[in-house]
């Protein structure tokens, strides 16, 4: 692999860390010399504070902007002036955090057509009156570059922060709105993510909110061009909050994935991973859990990703009890700030995540399952990957990021985009990949034929959805004992099933034991293996092309992210290990361990290990230290040197097997002398 130049211009493109204050009203007179301190001590290089938007931090001449009535209590009323003076002192970057939202009471009842209007002709209020704008209206559109004209006219400031730029579907007490229109006339209103145009509006208010994002990314630039914009896709620095939220479903992988997705992407722009310290925007009073807060930052670190702690007010006046964890990381971090200096991600292998914005709910939901029992087996089976989105793949082939993968993994996506097929073949073809398609297969719905000409099915036949139909059902080996005698491992299909027309050729495996009776158990049996292969794997080299298909016809991914049963997750594991280009770094350490790889340069690589020991239901709780292991290096050779980061010390190498310590939370190895053209590296 080639290591792009990355030799930083702007200061965002060396490793930083980053302090968020989010100032209420009454923070106003906060000592800014104890708080830029207190950044510093965290272990910060950068502090984000807010500026304005729905309330300004200093005093504004334009009259729709509403400012904060408590800056009487400072001497110089300018909060955000005395702010970038102390951070500025001590050698902090200021971030200012910005709020386009929502606008006051009367500034909305002189400005009606900057409001977001719901299908009932409501406008949607919230706390003291304030009341949501529309992004396609004319306050996003046209008057927030008169509040960056001023705010960049007054201050140095480093980089800006836009806070909630997106189409408000539901306020603060979860209540669900809608939108009064879009995309033109006779496109149905989506009443919410159920809705079946909801995917289309999806895409319509992304678009929305990358366009301004652009124009604004293209304002600061010549305003101040050494300041970054932080928050989407075309902005110089990527926002990801990390949070938790009651009643939401808990993915203890939630930071790594979505780090990944955009490191993976786009490794030279950075990704700031905002780490919460409350449980939910409804108690920002209470803090998250200590464990559940490592997480966050452990797992960013690990992709490569930015660590911010970010927190209501001033700091010490909200006992959070996640922060000195937080401190602890940051400054390490810190002061290893060389080691994540030109990060690259280098494992061969991508999953690919489903886009809401191209399924309906049921297929997102199912194939959002898939995804994640896939990367439950991969993570705990130690294969390193990174996440590739489909809502990035349109600009892909443009930037050539999915060249360095071996292997790729498509998790029940069903039908895909044109551009998508096209970007699947040919990157086969291309780069001699495998490819691996599980449960529902992109094909035409009327004649079923498939679109992905590099897998080893030409057309769907049947499928066998979630139900009655499917329950009972099971793919085994080849059993050879007789009827009603049965050999293991017997995998059930969960979720749902498919019956494909194979090419000539492939090499198939895993024959289905289709549905039979469950109850009562006197009728419990019937259970007779078919032909119907439940794995295909296609080697184009045989026939003249290049790479390898292979379709697993159930949704085995789901099978385990919804049972638990090993056993799906060994059959895929079997399958991936046969046909996937190899990586040359191999573990041998703990299933609870999560595996990250990265090259800082053609001979060196760093190595994450983050102890997943603590989940729980809705949480991380209390770890357990797990036993070192080992790693071992596939055509080593003599001059390996391995260090580990956190115990602060060098590692034996033997035969290019490398001795671990024994894990606590996480610990980084720092792996020098590595071929540069080994696989997988």
């Amino acid at each position: 692999m080639t290591i792009p130049n990355r030799h930083p211009k702007k200061w965002w493109h060396d490793p930083f860390s980053v302090v968020q204050t989010n100032l209420r009203e009454i923070d106003a007179g906060m000592d800014v010399e104890a708080v830029a301190d207190w950044v510093k001590d965290h272990g910060a290089s950068a502090w984000l504070c807010g500026v304005g938007g729905i309330q300004t931090h200093y005093p504004t001449k334009l009259t729709f902007q509403s400012t904060n009535p408590y800056l009487a209590e400072r001497a110089s009323r300018d909060l955000v002036g005395d702010a970038i003076a102390a951070a500025h002192a001590r050698g902090l970057k200021f971030l200012a955090r910005m709020d386009f939202s929502k606008i006051a009471p009367d500034v909305a009842a002189e400005h009606p057509e900057w409001c977001y209007l719901s299908p009932e002709g409501r406008l949607q209020e919230h706390t003291a009156g304030l009341v949501s704008v529309c992004p396609s209206g004319d306050y996003y559109q046209e008057r927030i570059f008169d509040i960056l004209e001023e705010v960049t006219s007054r201050y140095k400031i480093d980089g800006m922060f836009f806070n909630w730029a997106t189409m408000n579907e539901e306020d603060y007490f979860k209540v669900y709105h809608g939108w009064l229109a879009f995309a033109g006339e006779g496109t149905p209103l989506p009443k919410g993510p159920e809705s079946s145009s909801y995917g289309q509006w999806l895409v319509f208010s992304r678009q929305i909110i990358d366009d301004i994002t652009a124009r604004i990314r293209s304002f600061i630039s010549q305003k101040l061009p050494d300041a970054a914009l932080i928050r989407g896709k075309t902005a110089d620095i990527i926002y990801q909050e990390s949070n938790n939220e009651i009643g939401r479903e808990f993915w203890p992988h939630s930071t790594s994935e979505w780090v990944s997705s955009w490191i993976a992407y786009r490794p030279d722009v950075p990704v700031l991973a905002n780490s919460t310290c409350f449980i939910d925007m409804r108690y920002r009073m209470a803090g998250e859990e200590p464990a559940q807060f490592a997480q966050y930052f452990i797992q960013c670190l690990s992709r490569g990703g930015t660590p911010s702690t970010y927190m209501m007010g001033t700091p010490g006046k909200i006992p959070y009890p996640c922060l000195p964890i937080a401190r602890g990381i940051t400054q390490f971090h810190t002061k290893w700030r060389d080691v994540y200096r030109n990060f690259i991600p280098c494992a061969i292998t991508g999953l690919v995540r489903p886009d809401r914005g191209h399924m309906g709910s049921k297929e997102y939901t199912e194939s959002l399952s898939e995804f994640r029992g896939i990367y439950t087996a991969l993570q705990e089976k130690h294969i390193p990957f990174d996440i590739i989105a489909m809502d990035h793949l349109s600009g892909i082939p443009a930037n050539g990021s999915l060249d360095r993968y071996r292997n790729l993994i498509l998790p029940n996506l069903g039908r895909l985009p044109r551009e998508a097929v096209t970007v699947f073949d040919s990157w086969v073809k291309r780069v001699n990949g495998a490819l691996i398609a599980t449960g529902s297969i992109s094909c035409d719905p009327e004649s079923g034929l498939i679109d992905l000409q590099s897998l080893p099915v030409r057309k769907r036949l049947a499928d066998v959805p979630e139900g009655r139909n499917i329950w009972s059902s099971y793919v085994a080996h080849a059993q050879k004992r007789g009827v009603h005698y049965y050999e293991g491992p017997i995998i059930p299909l969960v979720g749902a099933a498919y019956e494909y027309d194979w090419k000539d050729h492939p090499v198939t495996e895993y024959q289905v034991l289709p549905h039979a009776p469950f109850a009562p158990p006197e009728k419990a049996y019937g259970n007779l293996q078919t032909d119907q292969p439940g794995v295909g794997v296609l080697d184009h080299g045989l026939h003249g092309s290049s790479g390898k298909g292979v379709v697993i016809a159930f949704t085995v991914g789901r099978g385990y992210y919804e049972t638990g049963l090993t056993c799906c997750r060994d059959l895929f594991v079997s399958v991936f290990e046969r046909i996937a280009v190899k990586e040359s770094l191999v573990f041998d350490i703990a299933e609870q361990i999560a595996v990250t790889v990265h090259r800082t340069s053609p001979s060196t690589v760093v190595v994450h290990l983050v102890n997943m020991s603590g989940v729980r239901k809705v949480n991380f709780g209390a770890h357990v230290q797990l036993p070192g292991g080992s790693i071992r290096i596939n055509g080593a050779h003599d001059g390996i040197f391995a260090k580990a980061l956190r115990a602060d010390q060098k590692l034996r190498v033997e035969d290019g097997v490398i001795s671990l310590p024994t894990l606590d939370l996480f610990e980084v190895i720092v792996i020098e002398g590595l071929p540069s053209k080994n696989k997988g590296l």
